[in-house]
């Protein structure tokens, strides 16, 4: 095949050769979850290492490279999170993805007087501010954060801070999505990491070809509202809110339910998968029949 019938690459996938991804999950015991009462917190590793194995899939236009994708699921020190964003950050020059999945109270994960993860961004003990700092400033483009833990909101300033200190770069496209971890009746029902990956895998009904982060948080979301219909429970409150800045300019996946009209290019697609998701939850509400 010459260099001119090879298939397009979307413009919204990243740059393959320029971008860096790290991804880290922490899976931290909750006492909550260790009375019998449901089954707890989805795990946060498995999540991501689910998550990492799918970014890099060709099956959905390979995000990123392998090579270049660096998960730390081990119960790795701040040190060795901070670390791995700077090596990443050195190096990406088009988009860099940093997910962060954590289970369990965040106030307990660390020491007394020692960094937290999600501190308040006024704090200068906080791992995920040293991220953000670390992020701003390399050269990289497009920013992409991924975020599913207890402190999501709280975490989410870090990023979206509209002050970033004096001397850091300027210009690069923020995207973010991400949620907050809720256990009901002790079973966390809607878990936003593994969700995401099943959306990535199996595509988005009737959504664009590149799957950006607006198309999967509406995806998303979708499946919270499908999932908070299937459970007959009268005390269950409405599918959580998704956070969400930006979103538009990067993609993190190929729709695998998106039906190209053109038949020759629909031969190098895969086939339409089942089980595809819907693309936003009024479409679950008209399937449901509310």
């Amino acid at each position: 095949m010459t260099a001119d019938m090879a298939p397009r690459r979307h413009p919204l996938l990243p740059v393959l050769a320029g971008s860096r991804a790290v991804l880290v999950g922490r899976d931290t015991p909750d006492p909550d979850a260790d009375h019998g009462y449901g089954h707890g917190y989805e795990s946060a590793v498995e999540a991501t290492r689910a998550l990492a194995r799918t970014l890099v899939s060709p099956n959905i236009g390979t995000p990123f490279l392998e090579a270049h994708t660096e998960q730390l699921v081990r119960g790795e020190s701040p040190d060795a999170v901070i670390d791995a964003v700077r090596r990443a950050a050195a190096t990406a020059t088009d988009t860099l993805l940093f997910s962060y999945a954590a289970t369990g109270p965040e106030h307990w994960e660390t020491p007394e007087g020692a960094e937290k993860w999600t501190e308040d961004p006024g704090s200068r003990r906080s791992v995920l501010s040293r991220v953000a700092d670390l992020m701003r400033d390399s050269a990289a483009t497009r920013l992409v954060v991924l975020l599913d833990c207890g402190s999501a909101q709280v975490a989410a300033r870090h990023f979206t801070r509209p002050d970033p200190p004096a001397g850091h770069r300027h210009g690069a496209q923020l995207s973010l999505l991400g949620a907050g971890r809720v256990m009901l009746f002790g079973s966390e029902i809607d878990p936003f990491t593994s969700t995401l990956t099943r959306a990535l895998q199996a595509g988005v009904d009737g959504g664009p070809e590149a799957l950006d982060l607006v198309a999967l948080g509406n995806a998303v979301q979708a499946k919270f509202t499908e999932l908070r219909y299937q459970v007959e429970n009268e005390y269950i409150p409405g599918a959580k809110p998704l956070l969400l800045h930006g979103g538009s300019e990067v993609a993190l996946g190929i729709n695998r339910a998106f039906p190209p009209d053109d038949r020759d290019i629909a031969l190098r697609y895969p086939p339409r998968y089942p089980g595809a998701f819907f693309a936003h939850p009024d479409a679950v509400s008209e399937s449901e029949g509310y």
